[in-house]
């Protein structure tokens, strides 16, 4: 099932009233390789992609050259092996890499999926 990732103020809220959500992602069938929404293998470039559902566990990657549309995704780096780029349910001052988040909620007609900090800094030790 898939929830809606409402904005609201400066950070992005999951729906509470929805059922858990799902995220697949695809496997090669030939080399293994674990992608994202893709229509062939990064690595060997076979169409044989077989969907996988996600744990849903990550960390939060490095952003670089943000464009001001997408000031609001972050690169997640998946347990499984592939990066999709979320949006952050969490206080601002937490959304940053290295921190370990989990699936909240996923959008559906081509929104980013929405996750949520599994651990929360506080405002007096974030340098």
């Amino acid at each position: 099932m898939f929830t809606t990732g409402l904005r609201s103020g400066t950070t992005v809220q999951a729906d509470e009233t929805a059922p858990d959500s799902e995220l697949y992602f695809q496997r090669c069938r030939w080399c293994h390789t674990t992608a994202f929404q893709r229509l062939l293998c990064p690595t060997c470039g076979s169409t044989e992609l077989e969907p996988e559902l996600s744990e849903g566990e990550g960390v939060i990657s490095v952003r670089r050259g943000v464009a001001a549309a997408d000031a609001d995704l972050w690169p997640v780096h998946m347990t499984e092996g592939f990066v999709v780029r979320c949006r952050v349910d969490g206080p601002l001052h937490a959304v940053r890499p290295g921190v370990r988040v989990k699936l909240a909620g996923s959008t559906v007609a081509g929104r980013r999926p929405v996750v949520r900090l599994c651990e929360e800094v506080p405002l007096d030790n974030w340098y």
